[in-house]
């Protein structure tokens, strides 16, 4: 059976960007705390990539000298262009490849590969290639199936007004997700777990998920995270 294609312009304009800047419940501390572990990452020197960038909530949080942000849904960037565009703000809507001809030093994908069929995530890392200096670096993050993640899932997908059942296509833990990396374009430099109780602990206050993510990076060393980190660098 033929698998339901989700069409993601039926996503509300900037959906995921008030979920974020509604600072309260589990649903914002999760956006805040994975923002917040990649954006760590990036060195504000660098020209900065953000593949599937939705509202452009993760770009809005960059202060690097120039970030673009690109999506497949039109509605999203023009969403992301009325509230957070500028000269070192960019967005585009993109079906297979990138509207520009740009070298970045770092690219993100977060939470994007496990909406995308193979084929599609194999033509993403071409364009990132095609698209990274020399050394540049991806991030990606992702759902682990391989954790508590497939629970949590059903659980959303019967409770909140937003279902993946037809969203997540792809899904991924730390074995399988090394066989997306062509290892003649890009090295893997690390694959680690993260997020799992601080963001639940935002339900009694909201900046537990800060305060006590110390305790998640402990827990991490022992039981998978809900989510996947990949770090690959360009060949």
């Amino acid at each position: 059976m033929q698998k339901k294609k989700f069409k993601y312009n039926s996503i509300v304009e900037g959906y995921y960007d008030h979920i974020f800047h509604k600072k309260k419940g589990v649903r914002s501390a999760w956006h805040h705390a994975k923002f917040d572990f990649v954006k760590k990452l990036i060195n504000k020197k660098n020209s900065h990539l953000d593949i599937g960038c939705g509202p452009g909530t993760f770009v809005s949080l960059l202060e690097n000298k120039l970030t673009f942000g690109v999506d497949v849904s039109k509605n999203q960037i023009k969403y992301a262009k009325k509230k957070y565009g500028s000269k070192v703000k960019r967005f585009y809507s993109f079906k297979k490849k990138f509207p520009f001809n740009k070298k970045f030093d770092t690219i993100s994908m977060i939470e994007l590969i496990e909406h995308l069929t193979s084929k599609e995530i194999q033509l993403t890392l071409n364009n990132c290639h095609k698209s990274l200096k020399k050394k540049g670096e991806i991030y990606i993050t992702t759902p682990n199936y391989l954790s508590l993640w497939p629970l949590l899932e059903y659980f959303l997908n019967k409770i909140s007004d937003m279902s993946y059942q037809h969203q997540h296509i792809t899904k991924f833990n730390k074995y399988n997700i090394k066989n997306i990396i062509d290892k003649k374009k890009f090295e893997i430099v690390k694959i680690q777990s993260f997020l799992f109780l601080c963001p639940f602990l935002s339900f009694f206050s909201f900046n537990n998920y800060k305060r006590f993510s110390f305790i998640d990076k402990l827990i991490t060393l022992i039981f998978p995270g809900f989510l996947i980190f990949v770090k690959i660098r360009k060949i």
